[in-house]
């Protein structure tokens, strides 16, 4: 089993990195309520890559269509920009509508790209991503995206919490709490761009909630719940993809039924502690 696992290390690393940097994020989406926003945006980013490998197959973009990344990173970024500018509560439809429509669009709208792009992936490999496919070049790229966004993040850890729990307070004394926002849904953007390429939508959404929700139902502080947030993450993966490998199963799906079950073990803590 070891052997098996050391041959995909590369893989494994790309797949701890991404569990470490959408665990950080995730705690931001669930706390803030925008569950539906991360999901819309990884929707957006799959469709991002169906469309790259669509125009691909019809020798049509250019050299932009040979980095599928690059156009997810376009797409995913204008939804961020969207969001984060409050775009999805500007009209007389209500945001949560505005997401949905977003979300279920770019889903219907990747999947028929898919299914025309003469290149590319099967849709299921596109829906749950090819982690075993992760190389160290891939593993370079994650880190040269993941440590930045999540160095941001520490050294405005207070900022980012303080507009985000108390917009109104913070905008008194003169923070610019669009700015502070649009910041964060655009790391936010740019890690799930650059993530969905290996880890599908399925894994991308499992790690921006189910971390944190284990992270919530046990810690009872904000270090406390990023501690736990990120340490699911990097479990998940890590257990995942080492019953993946061996068993013959598909990785994706792997870790998100250890994230499931680490959730249910967190639940069933605070069940037992009274809370």
């Amino acid at each position: 089993m070891l052997d098996t696992v050391l041959l995909f290390r590369e893989a494994l690393y790309g797949a701890l990195l991404i569990g470490l940097a959408c665990s950080v994020l995730g705690v931001y989406v669930v706390l803030r309520r925008i569950v539906f926003v991360g999901a819309a945006l990884a929707q957006l980013s799959s469709a991002g890559i169906a469309l790259a490998l669509f125009l691909g197959g019809l020798g049509v973009g250019g050299e932009l269509t040979h980095h599928p990344v690059a156009v997810s990173l376009i797409v995913t970024l204008s939804g961020a920009l969207f969001f984060g500018l409050g775009g999805a509560g500007r009209s007389r439809v209500p945001p949560d509508a505005t997401i949905g429509v977003t979300y279920a669009v770019a889903a219907a709208a990747g999947i028929l790209l898919i299914a025309k792009a003469t290149t590319g992936e099967a849709h299921d490999i596109f829906l749950s991503g090819n982690i075993l496919g992760i190389t160290r070049a891939d593993t370079y790229v994650l880190l040269a995206v993941s440590v930045p966004v999540l160095l941001l993040h520490l050294a405005f850890y207070k900022e980012f919490l303080f507009v985000s729990f108390d917009p109104e307070t913070a905008r008194t004394l003169g923070y610019q709490v669009t700015r502070w926002n649009l910041l964060l849904y655009l790391t936010l953007g740019l890690v799930i761009a650059f993530a969905m390429q290996f880890a599908g939508v399925m894994l991308v959404f499992n790690f921006l909630v189910l971390p944190a929700v284990t992270g919530l139902l046990v810690a009872r502080s904000m270090a406390g719940i990023f501690t736990v947030a990120v340490l699911a993450g990097l479990l998940a993966s890590m257990l995942g993809f080492v019953l993946s490998v061996p068993f013959d199963l598909p990785s994706g799906p792997a870790i998100i039924a250890v994230s499931g079950a680490l959730a249910l073990a967190a639940w069933g803590v605070r069940r037992l502690r009274g809370a």
